[in-house]
């Protein structure tokens, strides 16, 4: 029995230790997007083209297409830690003048038109 016991007691030292790797890892990256404050849409500025506010027509594939939305963000792709399924990356996240906001799929926007100073209407921009 006295091998027996010394097997049992070093299978479970190591599981011990790997548990408790496992629990301290969880809590450090925890605590680092507690810090962080979780992953928020980055903004979309191209100069001269799309600024805050600016109202354009978004052609998505699928003959979709959103009238006169505000650009406000995307879901960033690139951190590993999120509060979003991995599905939702990637996303692209558009406003209406009525405030309802859509979320698509990057890739399957196929054209953005932004009308010339002098073809826009004029709109009731606010800070976003």
């Amino acid at each position: 029995m006295h091998p027996f016991v010394e097997t049992i007691s070093i299978a479970g030292g190591i599981a011990a230790a790997i548990v408790s790797a496992i629990v301290i890892l969880t809590l450090f990256y925890r605590g680092i997007a507690w810090l962080g404050g979780g992953a928020k849409p980055e903004t979309i500025a191209v100069r001269g083209v799309l600024k805050k506010g600016t109202l354009a027509t978004v052609h998505v594939a699928g003959k979709k297409t959103f009238e006169r939305v505000r650009f406000i963000g995307f879901t960033n792709s690139e951190t590993m830690k999120t509060h979003l399924p991995y599905e939702l990356n990637g996303m692209v996240i558009l406003e209406d003048e009525a405030k309802v906001r859509y979320l698509i799929r990057a890739r399957d926007v196929q054209m953005i038109v932004v009308p010339s100073e002098g073809e826009r209407a004029p709109s009731t921009e606010s800070s976003l």
